[in-house]
């Protein structure tokens, strides 16, 4: 069976030259194996392509068959890695824990163990005021984080 670390190992060797890394891999039943990576500017149809054949070339189909597909890591996608999240500091994102539920504002910055978030500011219905929320400091491993889509 073709192993995670097998296809990962060969995702690191083929990015290592490019702004694009290795955020997941999964392997699933079947050898259906699925690669999502992201860049520290954009991610297009043409690197994905590009991963797809590097790692098509290093594995062998005669000797264990598998689906292979490359997806970029998109914006719905959850900021898991460092490098995502250095990204979008100062930039809007969804924060999402159990205790406050969704929450749209800036990501102010992070460490290995925590956030620190500043919510967008809420009108409030009747006075038509702003209240200015203070920055919350969140545990990381409890939070999901996502660049906020703003229409």
């Amino acid at each position: 069976m073709i192993t995670k670390e097998q296809v990962a190992t060969l995702c690191e060797e083929a990015l290592i030259e490019t702004d694009r890394f290795l955020v997941d891999v999964k392997v699933k039943p079947n050898n259906v194996i699925e690669i999502y990576i992201d860049s520290d500017t954009a991610v297009n149809i043409d690197h994905c392509a590009e991963l797809s054949r590097f790692v098509n070339e290093k594995l062998d189909r005669d000797v264990e068959d598998y689906e292979l597909s490359v997806f970029s890591w998109g914006l719905s996608g959850d900021l898991k890695m460092d490098r995502q999240l250095q990204k979008y500091v100062g930039k809007d994102v969804e924060v999402k824990t159990k205790e406050t539920g969704k929450q749209q504002g800036k990501l102010v910055g992070f460490d290995a163990e925590k956030i620190e978030f500043a919510p967008a500011p809420k009108k409030t219905s009747k006075k038509k005021t702003i209240e200015e929320p203070s920055n919350l400091i969140l545990e990381r491993k409890k939070v999901e984080i996502k660049p906020a889509i703003i229409f």
